[in-house]
């Protein structure tokens, strides 16, 4: 691999909107530097000159370097830098130049932004061709490391299946009523042994994923279906795989036997609230155990886990998330190592599903 600036081989712009007031509610997607919904904001009414098409945005703010690639006509913020390239570039090698940026992102923070003049001299670790002083991305290189295609990473979008439901009665539980609510193992994954387990952490992207390690003396191995909640943004997920957590991790737990569609169904009522808490206002363990949900109750008064599936089972994904958390279940491709780690370690929780 060769270590190649950004300006050799993108143009690096900077969006063109410093707000939505700016602009009229249209049919283009707009994009910021958040990590959800690819970047995007909303869709509005924008000039055709100042919109992007198959190209790359560079977060400046929020978690600086974040990189995604949009195969789409889009309009860009000012705090996202667009990276057009100097040469015609496949999909496949800008999502592979997105994949690398976001791998780098540990070097930057809110106190250590990387604006334009930093990521123009910015280098990466990207195979290239040189002719006649002239640098272009070496494709043919990325597609034997790279070997799938940026549309095989969208899951298929299958039509909703909304059933209608006349009426709903909330209840409001106290979270810990529902869930054990646990802090994770260790601190720091510094010290951490490459390995097998997906370890989570307080992160808000690759839900909370930030790594595979071995596990460390004293750590549980938690079962797929549990949710993990970030300390700092509260972002909640749930867990498709067996999984790590480290200590800026609350990991829940059902005190008796829920749906995989109802530890959804909560999650999304929990991401619904994340608003309420920050950096300056974490959402530690004994915080988490004072906070109360509203939740669909039957007739008794008890949780309705039919209505709550019938609300997760209609969104557009649900059939890729079906389809990961069966294959979650696979030890055949996993090390002997790692399938005797899982038969040490017993399910912790059982989901009706």
């Amino acid at each position: 691999m060769d270590l190649v600036q950004i300006s050799k081989l993108f143009e690096v712009r900077s969006g063109d909107f410093h707000a939505v007031s700016e602009l009229d509610p249209g049919k283009v997607p707009l994009i910021s530097c958040g990590n959800s919904d690819n970047g995007l904001v909303g869709y509005f009414d924008i000039p055709e000159g100042k919109t992007y098409i198959r190209a790359v945005t560079v977060a400046y703010n929020g978690q600086p370097l974040t990189a995604k690639f949009h195969p789409y006509r889009f309009g860009a913020k000012d705090d996202v830098a667009v990276l057009v390239p100097l040469r015609p570039m496949t999909d496949t090698a800008q999502l592979y130049v997105a994949a690398l940026l976001n791998n780098m992102q540990w070097r930057y923070s809110y106190g250590r932004k990387c604006f334009k003049a930093k990521l123009r001299s910015l280098q990466i670790p990207v195979p290239v061709n040189t002719q006649n002083q002239i640098i272009q991305v070496d494709e043919g290189r990325i597609e034997k490391i790279f070997r799938r295609s940026y549309k095989e990473f969208v899951p298929s979008k299958d039509a909703p299946k909304v059933q209608s439901i006349s009426r709903i009665t909330w209840k409001s539980f106290p979270l810990k009523a529902l869930l054990n609510l646990d802090r994770g193992d260790f601190h720091s994954i510094a010290s951490l042994d490459p390995g097998d387990l997906m370890t989570v952490s307080r992160v808000t992207a690759d839900n909370g994923v930030v790594g595979y390690f071995e596990q460390p003396d004293g750590a549980h191995i938690y079962t797929r279906g549990c949710i993990t909640i970030s300390t700092v943004g509260g972002d909640s997920f749930v867990q498709l795989n067996e999984f790590l957590a480290t200590d800026n991790v609350i990991v829940c737990t059902p005190k008796n036997e829920l749906r995989l569609t109802t530890m959804f169904f909560i999650v999304f009522v929990l991401n619904s609230q994340k608003w309420r808490y920050g950096y300056g206002r974490q959402c530690y363990k004994q915080k988490m155990e004072q906070i109360n949900i509203p939740l669909p109750v039957n007739q008794e008064g008890q949780l309705d886990e039919n209505v709550m599936e019938s609300a997760v089972r209609s969104t557009a994904y649900w059939p890729h998330v079906e389809k990961r958390f069966a294959d979650a279940h696979m030890t055949d491709r996993l090390s002997p190592k790692r399938q005797q780690v899982l038969k040490s370690n017993p399910t912790q929780i059982q989901l009706d599903y």
